[in-house]
């Protein structure tokens, strides 16, 4: 996808409102300063720029940013958020435009790998973090704090706890009815049926760039670990 004049439009102001549900009002005050992007730990490993992207939007230019790649990186850390000097949310507007881009097809292979496990698991047994952690990256690091394998049910074994945290009929009868009267019961059977449609942009430098610099065991690699690693 290629930027052309007919996408840098006027009137941003009220075509994001009404993309948005007018729930996200703040964008126009920023100043471009970077200090978002700078401390961004998606920007470190990735072509992910919160700078470039609010830039887009102010531009009118927001069909460049709900068909790009690199609107599914953030993991809402809310960092930016944090250091933003005219205290924009950045993160509730990427929801927001995340929302934008399903309803236009793009991104549900996204939304596939947080379904399964995390949301059906949490379905299925009322547990929003399994016990048998699959990261073994994040086990690995458990294990050395902890001193044992990694395994969550082996924590709850050393601190005298049942290895599976018991969750009541009366709560999982409260999880199902929520799910069922949100329509997240009906989403999941939906989401499995759903082909996504292909991205159009890229942010300069491949989106894919986090999945080249990970490490052994799922683990992400630091600038410093490479540069130690060139040296020696």
């Amino acid at each position: 996808m290629h930027e052309t004049n007919k996408e840098w439009l006027p009137g941003f102001d009220k075509k994001f409102a009404e993309l948005t549900h007018q729930m996200v009002k703040d964008l126009e005050k920023c100043l471009q300063c970077g200090k978002c992007t700078g401390q961004c730990p998606a920007a470190k490993l990735s072509s992910y720029n919160p700078r470039e992207i609010i830039r887009d939007l102010r531009m009118g230019n927001v069909d460049k940013v709900i068909s790009s790649h690199e609107l599914w990186l953030c993991f809402f850390c809310s960092g930016c958020y944090a250091v933003c000097p005219r205290d924009i949310n950045f993160p509730f507007a990427v929801s927001m435009l995340r929302y934008a881009a399903l309803a236009q097809g793009y991104g549900w292979e996204e939304v596939k790998e947080i379904k399964d496990p995390y949301a059906q698991d949490y379905y299925d047994t009322g547990l929003s973090v399994n016990v048998n952690e699959r990261n073994l990256g994040v086990r690995k690091e458990i294990a050395k704090n902890s001193g044992t394998d990694g395994r969550i049910e082996t924590v709850r074994r050393k601190m005298g706890l049942p290895p599976k945290r018991k969750i009541s009929q009366r709560a999982m009868s409260e999880i199902r009815f929520i799910a069922d009267a949100t329509g997240m019961t009906d989403l999941f059977k939906e989401i499995d049926k759903k082909v996504a449609k292909e991205k159009s942009w890229n942010y300069g430098s491949p989106a894919d760039l986090v999945e080249v610099r990970k490490g052994p065991n799922q683990k992400f690699i630091d600038v410093e670990d490479e540069e130690k690693e060139r040296i020696s």
